[in-house]
């Protein structure tokens, strides 16, 4: 079974409020949605996992559904998110799908024909548990789609295309099981006040918006650009959630979780207490200098007054394939 291009549903005439779509540019997490049965929300806690080769990686979908939905499907499929939203062909990926009720598990759905899985819907609201069991590609992620077309039977979108649900429901790294796995990687960091351009190992990378010292005397850096221009070997990634307002980051073999205004953050899925909460400056996210360097094991800060420049100097993870 192999995915169809992606296609913005058509709003309504008579709806009185706006819809987010399921589009490939503006998925439905967190978010509301339309069907000809009548309008849902769907809302999801994405995580980001360093994993070994053996385990399964889950994430959670929440539906809440009209009551012209109930006795009709989803047919919902799991999709490599880099290869559906470029509009590659991709095969659906193994796994299944748990059902959750008042915290107890009420039904498992197994994978059908072309890792399809079908899914009645028989009440107002259905908690679901999407557990990924396929093949582990670092640095990739995996999103739920809902199949549309009226070859479903009772199927609750046979009048659209194929739609992306949920973007990055689970991202899957390596972590690797034994130290002469992985090797460090000396790289330097060279960030100024108020400048339009950073510096990663001497190349240059641009900033549209600059770091910043805040009223608490903190100096600040953008988060997204210091981790993603990091060098080529080092294992990293952000996702950005902005309904909930939280950035989920990782860097080498460890994984954070940060929300806006919120000093408990977490580490690994441990508490990890912030001595400043990120914040949101002109619609990027920045942190803290003194807990940035703390995502590298072995790092060293040097402050130049004159100039107003951070000189960052660190030691990261580059995994041995």
């Amino acid at each position: 079974m192999m995915k169809k291009r992606c296609m913005a549903l058509t709003l309504a005439a008579v709806m009185a409020f706006s819809v987010t779509a399921f589009g490939a540019s503006n998925p439905a997490q967190n978010g509301k949605w339309e069907s000809a049965y009548g309008n849902g929300t769907v809302s999801a806690e994405k995580e980001m996992y360093a994993t070994t080769v053996r385990s399964m990686l889950s994430g959670n979908v929440t539906f809440t559904l009209p009551q012209e939905a109930q006795g009709k499907k989803l047919y919902l499929a799991l999709v490599d998110t880099e290869d559906w939203l470029s509009g590659g062909e991709e095969a659906f990926y193994y796994g299944f799908l748990e059902e959750w009720k008042n915290g107890d598990m009420k039904m498992i759905y197994m994978k059908g024909e072309g890792n399809v899985f079908t899914v009645p819907l028989t009440e107002d609201t259905m908690e679901l548990k999407v557990v990924y069991d396929d093949e582990r590609k670092a640095g990739r992620s995996i999103s739920l789609v809902a199949l549309g077309g009226s070859q479903y039977a009772d199927n609750l979108f046979a009048e659209y295309e194929d739609q992306l649900l949920v973007q990055d429901l689970i991202s899957l790294y390596y972590r690797p099981d034994y130290k002469n796995e992985i090797e460090m990687v000396p790289c330097t960091i060279d960030v100024t006040i108020g400048a339009d351009i950073m510096q990663v190992d001497g190349k240059s990378y641009p900033l549209d918006v600059p770091a910043y010292i805040n009223d608490a005397g903190y100096t600040m850096l953008p988060m997204r650009a210091l981790v993603e221009n990091l060098p080529e070997e080092v294992q990293k990634k952000v996702i950005w959630d902005g309904q909930q307002r939280t950035a989920l980051l990782l860097c080498g073999m460890t994984t954070y979780r940060l929300t806006d205004g919120q000093k408990e953050a977490e580490k690994d899925g441990q508490l990890w207490m912030l001595k400043s909460p990120l914040e949101i400056k002109e619609g990027r996210v920045f942190l803290p200098l003194r807990e940035i360097v703390t995502f590298w094991d072995q790092s060293n800060i040097q402050w130049e007054n004159e100039t107003k420049t951070v000189h960052i100097s660190a030691d990261m993870v580059h995994f041995l394939e």
